[in-house]
């Protein structure tokens, strides 16, 4: 017979987080409904007339940046993976001249900060005549992405039993065949994670977006912004069409992770990144 237990200090604790994280979704939610005037005069109760005029307006905005954003980020981390996770087996599995070093190389350009490559970045795109292109960005965001998913993927092929490749090897497997018939597919949760992780961060990027970038080829950051500037009449914001855009930006990235949660909490289980 099963035993009714009352929740612990624990679970209530992360219980009011959850609704603590939640409380933005929910301001964007009701507040995306309103005119401006209901808005001024309450943010926190439901308006009383729903004026969905709202997500069309927003949707006209940044549907097209949105597709910009998609399109840019799935072939950068698509390639952050790839190259990622073939540099990662051979730190870990590989043996050659200058392996440590390479690698102590690769790990401190986690220690840079960003900003301080902005500068040398923008004047390297503007002479290889790629501003105002997707691959401004693209190229960039696969460089940029490299150190810290070669650092977790290396960090799980290593916790990979060493008799699987001596088995591998001994039925006359090469590196090539080891790495795609084997390491790939035993990866496919921490390769999830590490998307999901690059995912998230480009998708919220703006500053790279606005130095490199013109409204013809603008992401769903930079459209944002822009609808923030225009929004403004004579004082009285439209912060619902602006809450309705929030909320469109949104959705991508809580499909994404709807649909690859249980590869990404493996990927986190699997001990590879401490959290």
């Amino acid at each position: 017979m099963r035993t009714f237990r009352l929740p612990g200090a624990g679970q209530w604790c992360l219980l009011a987080l959850l609704l603590f994280n939640l409380l933005p979704i929910y301001f964007m939610f009701e507040n995306s409904f309103k005119s401006p005037i209901a808005f001024a005069s309450s943010t926190l109760n439901f308006p009383q007339e729903f004026l969905w005029s709202n997500y069309s307006t927003a949707w006209a905005k940044i549907s097209e940046p949105i597709l910009n954003s998609a399109l840019i980020i799935a072939m950068s981390v698509a390639a952050i993976v790839v190259f990622a996770a073939m540099s990662a087996y051979a730190f870990s599995r590989l043996r050659f001249p200058l392996q440590n070093t390479l690698f102590l190389l690769v790990f401190g350009l986690l220690l840079i900060p960003g900003f301080l490559t902005l500068i040398p970045l923008y004047l390297q795109i503007k002479k290889l005549g790629l501003s105002d292109s997707y691959w401004a960005l693209i190229l960039p965001y696969i460089a940029g992405g490299q150190a810290f998913s070669i650092f977790v993927l290396k960090t799980f092929f290593e916790q990979m039993p060493d008799e699987l490749f001596e088995a591998a090897r001994i039925d006359g497997a090469g590196n090539i065949r080891i790495f795609s018939t084997i390491v790939l597919p035993l990866s496919v949760p921490i390769c999830t994670t590490v998307a999901i992780i690059n995912i998230t961060g480009l998708w919220n990027d703006y500053l790279l977006p606005s130095l490199l970038l013109n409204r013809s080829h603008q992401t769903v950051t930079m459209a944002l912004v822009s609808f923030e500037a225009a929004a403004g009449n004579y004082g009285l914001s439209d912060y619902g069409g602006m809450m309705a855009a929030y909320l469109l930006a949104s959705i991508p990235l809580l499909l994404l992770f709807s649909l690859l949660m249980r590869n990404f909490v493996e990927g986190i289980a699997s001990g590879s990144i401490k959290m």
